[in-house]
């Protein structure tokens, strides 16, 4: 208890600063967006722990609800005012998922806190100790999923999105516009529906992908046009210098496709794209979005996407 009370209050106090700055940005890995919101779990798991040593918590006259209240109560009071503050800072946003694993947090820490007379809640503790693990395991998911994932991606690649697993649709912005397809499909068992709106701009863009595309020549890719005419998709390819600087239209590759009624099997020339910011060479060892998108259009529509990839070569294999 005596370390609890010296070092605790020391890493609590220089912990809290990033909940307001730092940490990933939009166009970090999903696996460290994940792993940094876990940071909630053990900020507020060490927090409990504190506040269980603290003195007018440990008073005789307390009862063990009572207690037990406060150490649940304080605590969460404490991340509800994190996510208040955190409309006011610029960068930064709210959220239910953070409240969420900061209770995590202090479960964790209830349940495995050295409770004196514990012998005589042994049953509730162990109760509670399941919950809360089973909660860390809840908590942790997301990191295990990004991560499987990232690996999947790195093993797939030159393939960037094939749709034949649902966490396909992750890496890519708007995923809330995607599902799996298993009734339009050019390539494997499943494409990707993606929902489009009448919106000015609508469409989606590829972000998290193995970004080093040096010694290919071409991106190819499969896109179903579900209308009775001809409808005109546009692609741009840009590398992380032009997503850092913000630059111009012109400092990225902007191409555009003139769909059929079906599938439609394009091609996109990496030599091309390299040379197509203006003033200078596109990174292709550093390539960081890829985007679809339609323009103004009069009604909502689903496209199907299938088969993202790169190659070598020209030559298209068999389906």
């Amino acid at each position: 208890m005596p370390l609890i009370r010296r070092l605790v209050p020391a890493l609590l106090l220089l912990c809290l600063p990033l909940f307001f700055v730092g940490g990933p940005g939009f166009y970090s890995p999903r696996s460290s967006v994940a792993f940094w919101d876990l940071g909630h779990v053990g900020y507020f798991g060490l927090l409990t722990l504190w506040l269980a040593a603290w003195s007018p918590v440990q008073r005789p006259g307390l009862s063990g609800l009572a207690r037990l209240a406060l150490l649940t109560l304080l605590p969460f009071l404490a991340g509800l005012a994190v996510e208040v503050l955190q409309f006011f800072v610029r960068g930064r946003s709210a959220g239910l998922g953070d409240l969420g694993r900061d209770l995590v947090g202090i479960v964790l820490a209830l349940a495995f806190f050295p409770w004196p007379q514990a012998e005589r809640w042994k049953q509730v503790l162990r109760a509670l100790r399941v919950l809360a693990l089973a909660l860390l395991l809840l908590a942790v998911w997301p990191f295990l999923r990004a991560m499987l994932d990232e690996d999947r991606a790195r093993r797939d690649f030159p393939v960037l999105a094939d749709f034949e697993t649902k966490d396909e649709l992750s890496r890519w912005y708007h995923a809330n516009q995607f599902r799996l397809d298993d009734q339009i499909v050019r390539h494997g068992r499943h494409s990707a529906r993606i929902q489009l709106s009448t919106a000015r701009i609508s469409g989606v863009t590829l972000l998290h992908f193995p970004s080093d595309w040096r010694g290919f020549q071409w991106l190819l890719f499969s896109v179903y046009n579900p209308l009775t005419r001809p409808l005109e998709l546009h692609c741009r390819l840009n590398d992380a210098q032009h997503r850092r600087t913000r630059s111009p239209y012109s400092d990225r590759f902007n191409t555009r496709f003139m769909l059929q009624p079906g599938w439609n099997d394009l091609r996109i020339s990496l030599d091309e794209a390299a040379a197509a910011p203006k003033g200078r060479r596109m990174n292709m060892a550093q390539i960081a979005g890829f985007a679809l998108f339609v323009v103004q259009q009069e009604e909502a529509m689903a496209l199907r996407l299938d088969n993202v990839r790169l190659e070598e070569s020209g030559e298209r294999s068999e389906e």
